[in-house]
């Protein structure tokens, strides 16, 4: 383990210095870019546990993430989608927000995280990250509180408290800062404030929805760019469902200043469906792609979690092993940029991943 760290850093250090002797001005800041290699996977609130982070000492946490950076290596991802901020709370030193009672279970939401934690978890994350030379996003659910309440998204007071959370994480050395696609999803109500006990129904149009939710979105997009680092959402690879539950992805998609990149998840295969017969996954990728007329990068969200299980609507998953082969083909055959797969905890001890993977 710590051989291939020191060549993954021997490796770093020369291509800077290759870098370093190329002419012309290289004291100029560079704009932040999304990859146009992306091989990432998303690291969930619920893959911590699994992972060995949840409740663990100092040492013990760092040798766990080096684990898994080790066997994301193994299958060449080169980008971690690190989830930050699942409800309302942090995995970083926040002064403000409540620590993540999936990482620390004896969180208090009463108590923030920078008096929860012995030590700061993203920091020591990104630490051992560097020495792998692997990108970290920091994801968030900009608006989930729990699993039936959200913030609404068109109270200011609550944009404020998420673009709060934006700019304590872009104190860290991070590479991107990342939404996914819970934006106008609640199931039991909303609440004018995070703090608020009193919970109301929304009746507003799709397009109320997607306004507010732009409010925020081209806002964390310029504040993203003036710390130089890059913006994404990863929506639901449901158009009807993006549009009408307040992701604006056909705006996204056409104008400029809102995200730098996109990643539907296309959890399907290409055997969907009672008969096997419906391209599912082809024609949501084709339907993606022909949405955007601007130079947003596009990278495809694939379910690795779905592999080599037999869902009563996608036989394909068990049908075949090579599922995620000829979904990467499809997507740099029409010039996309990469893929990012959920989720990390899939890496270990799951046969049917663990196939698919190397079939790759």
């Amino acid at each position: 383990m710590k051989l291939k760290r020191v060549i993954y850093a021997v490796i770093l250090v020369f291509a800077m210095v290759l870098s370093s002797a190329v002419p012309g001005d290289m004291g100029t800041v560079q704009a932040a870019e999304a990859r146009d290699d992306m091989r990432g996977v998303w690291l969930s609130f619920n893959d911590y546990v699994k992972l060995g982070f949840t409740n663990a000492s100092e040492e013990t946490y760092i040798k766990k993430v080096d684990a898994f950076l080790e066997k994301a290596l193994d299958y060449n991802f080169n980008t971690v989608f690190l989830h930050v901020r699942a409800f309302d709370d942090a995995i970083w030193m926040s002064d403000t927000f409540p620590a993540s009672s999936y990482l620390k279970t004896s969180a208090s939401r009463d108590v923030p995280a920078s008096e929860t934690y012995s030590y700061d978890p993203l920091q020591l994350f990104l630490n051992e990250a560097a020495s792998y030379d692997v990108e970290v996003h920091a994801w968030l659910n900009p608006y989930r509180i729990s699993s039936s309440v959200f913030m609404d998204p068109g109270k200011s007071a609550n944009i404020s408290r998420v673009k709060k959370a934006v700019k304590e994480l872009l104190k860290y050395d991070l590479a991107g800062i990342h939404f996914d696609d819970y934006f106008y999803h609640s199931q039991g109500g909303y609440v004018k404030k995070f703090s608020s006990s009193k919970v109301y129904g929304l009746d507003i149009t799709p397009e109320e929805k997607r306004a507010n939710v732009n409010k925020l979105i081209k806002s964390v997009c310029k504040l993203c760019h003036n710390n130089g680092v890059v913006f994404g959402v990863s929506p639901q690879a449901n158009y009807e469902n993006d549009m009408a539950s307040g992701a604006d992805v056909l705006t996204w998609l056409t104008h400029d200043g809102y995200v730098d990149y996109l990643a539907p998840q296309i959890y399907w295969t290409d055997k969907y469906g009672a008969d096997s017969n419906v391209t599912m996954f082809s024609d949501r990728l084709k339907q993606f792609n022909d949405l955007r007329t601007n130079g947003v990068k596009m990278y495809s969200g694939l379910a690795l979690y779905r592999c080599g299980v037999d869902f009563s609507y996608d036989h394909g998953w068990v049908k075949s092993a090579k599922n995620m082969k000829k979904q990467i083909k499809a997507t740099k055959k029409i010039g996309w940029d990469g893929y990012i797969m959920f989720s990390a905890s899939y890496l270990f001890n799951n046969k049917g991943a663990e196939k698919e993977l190397k079939n790759l």
